[in-house]
């Protein structure tokens, strides 16, 4: 490897262990090769950058963020809630599977793991803490249940993936469906072991006349999904055409049948939508920038033979791939991790025979969980943030269903009917 990029490489690498924000990382690191390297200039690699972000599947990102918004002020969030109580709220722990279903629902609709931390657990904390649940734990289950939000369909990431591999999108929405259900038993089991064995937590009485009534009140909710899925698969719409149309049911439902949601909050809904788009896509665009010079400069395929000379086992290369990856999560954003590490390693994937769906299924989970995975994961500060207590105990108490997490990675690793029974 040339001393420049050996250079460039590890300075990026030290930045991101300063805590330096990753998108001065990625613009660092672009500058920098664009200087030192004669082969590249501004003019090109500007070209090049806008011509692979400038693709129609990737405005399902911004409309997905906005159906997410669009779900928290309608009172569909809400809707949810109170049927995943009324449906599992009379078991041991009743109010944290609540929260753990919830998430799942709501990942189905929203797409984003930050969003469904943020919206379930804020609805959920303050009636947790009231039925005896420690608020840190609480809000341990609402960051390990937020890891769903990128794997039940649809997923911003998976449209990502898909666009950054050549995969199809649509296959990779249906994949995450079992591995999701799955994430969230695992979870499940383990939150009412806990809370059985330290007796936290009042159970209620199951009640199936409550279950009908907050399950038509819910199905509003359920509407989205079969929008979204049933589109896709119906051959009515692509994953983009099927985000704008769930973006607009949500503002008709939230209008119109529920009517929590006000005209004149809406500039504010879109404005947050933007914003969060905002970040994104420069984000998006210099990891395009610096994954197209790596590309150049063979660095991908470099990497790939690296790691095939490692061993000629494929399951030892898929568990190096599956470290690099969590690593990863831990370190940085999802957004320049897919587009930066996909073309590293879909080629690997490929060469020892895993399925390409089955493998952004791994590829997706196994980033899902860096989020909740110390020092850094994401979910782990965005609970912080709005339980208002220390990252570490959060992480501390998540500890158990963190391990349920690598549990289930492991299973749907080696066992691919869990990502291709629905194809």
């Amino acid at each position: 490897m040339d001393a420049s990029v050996a250079l460039a490489l590890g300075g990026m690498a030290l930045l991101l262990v300063l805590g330096v924000e990753i998108i001065v990382c990625l613009g660092m690191g672009a500058i920098f090769f664009v200087l030192t390297q004669k082969n590249f200039t501004i003019d090109n690699i500007g070209i090049a950058t806008f011509s692979e972000i400038n693709l129609f599947p990737l405005l399902a990102m911004p409309l997905y963020i906005l159906t997410g918004d669009l779900i928290g002020h309608s009172g569909i969030a809400k809707r949810l809630i109170d049927f995943s109580r009324a449906l599992i709220g009379w078991a041991h722990g009743g109010l944290a599977l609540t929260l753990l279903v919830a998430c799942g629902f709501f990942a189905a609709i929203s797409g984003s793991n930050s969003a469904t931390v943020a919206a379930m657990g804020r609805m959920m904390l303050d009636p947790m803490e009231r039925d005896g649940y420690p608020r840190d734990y609480s809000a341990a289950v609402a960051a390990c249940g937020g890891t769903v939000g990128i794997i039940i369909p649809p997923s911003i990431v998976f449209v990502l993936y898909g666009v950054a591999s050549g995969t199809s999108i649509g296959d990779l929405f249906v994949a995450g469906i079992i591995p999701g259900i799955l994430m969230i038993g695992v979870m499940g089991v383990i939150a009412t072991l806990t809370c059985r064995r330290r007796g936290i937590g009042n159970r209620i009485p199951f009640s199936g006349r409550e279950l009908l009534r907050t399950g038509l009140r819910a199905n509003l909710a359920f509407g989205a999904t079969a929008i979204i899925l049933g589109g896709i698969y119906g051959g009515i719409f692509t994953p983009t055409e099927a985000a704008a149309v769930a973006a607009a049911y949500c503002l008709v439902v939230g209008l119109f049948v529920t009517r929590e949601l006000k005209v004149r909050n809406l500039p504010r809904i879109v404005n947050v939508s933007a914003d969060i788009t905002g970040l994104i896509a420069p984000i998006i665009a210099l990891a395009v920038a610096l994954s197209q010079i790596l590309a150049v400069l063979n660095l991908p395929r470099a990497g790939v033979d690296a790691l095939l000379s490692l061993s000629a086992d494929g399951t030892v290369l898929m568990l190096v791939m599956i470290l690099i990856l969590l690593v990863a999560g831990m370190l940085m954003e999802t957004t320049p991790n897919v587009i930066l590490l996909t073309p590293l390693l879909a080629p690997v994937a490929s060469s020892i025979g895993l399925d390409p769906v089955h493998f952004g299924v791994i590829f997706v989970v196994t980033l899902a969980i860096g989020f909740v995975t110390p020092p850094i994961g994401l979910n782990l500060f965005v609970a912080s943030s709005i339980s208002r207590t220390p990252v570490i105990t959060i992480a501390w108490r998540a500890a158990p269903m963190i391990i349920g997490l690598f549990v289930s990675l492991m299973l749907l690793a080696f066992i691919p009917w869990f990502s291709t029974a629905l194809l």
